[in-house]
C-alpha cells in the first residue's frame, strides 16, 4: 500500500514540474494567439494538477497518509528540519502559482473570441521568473525531501 500512495505522490509532482517547464518553453516563444492559448491550457493543467497535490489534495493527502500511518510517523516527520522546509516550500510554490494564474484569467474573454489578449512585456517577464521560481521550488522540495527521509536533519526544531 505504501508503495501506491508514494507513486500516486510523485506522479502528481512530476505532472506539476512538466507544467512549469511546459510554461518555461512558451514564455520564450513570441506571444501570439497561439502561445497565449497553449499558456492558458498549461495553467489549467498546472492547476488540475496542483489541486492533485495540494487538495483535496493528493501529495498532501498521500503524503499525510504516509506520515501517520505508512512511514516513520508524523513525531519523526515534524520534528525533521527538511521535511518543515519541504512544506514550506511547497506553500510557497502554491503562493507564486498565483501569479500566471491571475494573469491568465485575464486572458478568457479575449481569447474566446479569437483576440490576442494585451499583455505587457513586464507581466510576460514576471510570469517567466515565476515559472523559473516554481520550477526551484520544487527542485528544492525533491532535495528536502530526500534528506528527511535518509534521517538527515539540522539542529533540533524547537517545539
Amino acid at each position: 500500500m505504501a508503495t501506491l500512495f508514494q507513486a500516486f505522490h510523485h506522479l502528481a509532482v512530476l505532472a506539476v514540474v512538466g507544467c512549469a517547464l511546459m510554461s518555461i518553453v512558451q514564455l520564450r516563444k513570441p506571444f501570439d494567439l497561439n502561445t497565449a492559448r497553449l499558456l492558458r491550457h498549461t495553467d489549467m493543467l498546472n492547476g488540475i494538477a496542483a489541486t492533485l497535490v495540494l487538495l483535496v489534495l493528493l501529495v498532501l493527502l498521500v503524503g499525510l497518509v504516509r506520515v501517520f500511518y505508512l512511514e516513520k510517523g508524523s513525531a519523526y516527520y515534524f520534528h525533521n528540519g527538511p521535511f518543515v522546509l519541504k512544506l514550506a516550500l511547497y506553500g510557497l510554490a502554491s503562493v507564486l502559482s498565483l501569479v500566471p494564474t491571475l494573469e491568465i484569467l485575464r486572458w478568457r474573454v479575449p481569447l474566446q473570441r479569437g483576440l490576442l489578449p494585451s499583455v505587457s512585456r513586464q507581466n510576460l517577464t514576471r510570469m517567466h521568473t515565476v515559472a523559473y521560481g516554481q520550477l526551484a521550488c520544487i527542485v528544492a522540495m525533491a532535495v528536502c525531501a530526500n534528506l528527511a527521509a535518509r534521517g538527515a536533519d539540522w539542529p533540533s526544531l524547537p517545539y
